[in-house]
């Protein structure tokens, strides 16, 4: 691995532990603060907090899967010179069992990567719908109580103009 890889991958570290600790810590603030909330606003922000707790873990399980890389990449390099070489040579070289152990560890290490980050995607798609579903919900119930209001206030001002106090 080059240098400038080496640095990258350490500031991505990093910066998804950073993250991952920060979500974690404002979400079980959250989840403390609970009980002054009413029951429709609890279920959400409780389910909320838990979904981000949920991908702050799944951060740090990234974190480590990239810091593992180090460890991958450098033989995945090896190998892939190996190959290069055998090419160039115009000699095509079989996988001995080791390597084809070691290619399929790789493969799964890098599917396991992007599994996670497809979680990632997905939980905070989740997160995204279900904000987007209460604010309507929520918005539908501002408009509703504004609708009663007025109704109430124009039939108050119809009975005094009707003399009726």
């Amino acid at each position: 691995m080059e240098l400038s890889q080496i640095i990258f991958t350490i500031c991505l570290v990093v910066i998804l532990l950073a993250m991952a600790g920060y979500f974690l810590w404002r979400q079980v603030q959250t989840l403390r603060t609970l009980s002054a909330l009413d029951p429709e606003e609890r279920r959400f922000v409780r389910s909320q907090a838990w979904r981000r707790l949920v991908c702050s873990g799944l951060m740090v399980i990234l974190a480590g899967l990239f810091a593992g890389s180090f460890y991958v990449e450098g033989a995945a390099d090896q190998l892939a010179k190996q190959g290069e070489a055998n090419r160039e040579q115009g000699v095509k070289v079989p996988l001995d069992q080791e390597q084809a152990r070691f290619f399929n560890v790789y493969r799964i290490y890098w599917g396991s990567f992007t599994l996670v980050l497809f979680i990632i995607i997905v939980l905070a798609g989740v997160d995204f719908m279900a904000i987007r579903r209460y604010g309507k919900r929520q918005l539908r119930q501002i408009r509703e109580d504004r609708k009663a209001m007025l109704e109430g206030e124009l039939a108050r001002l119809r009975s005094q103009r009707n003399g009726h106090h």
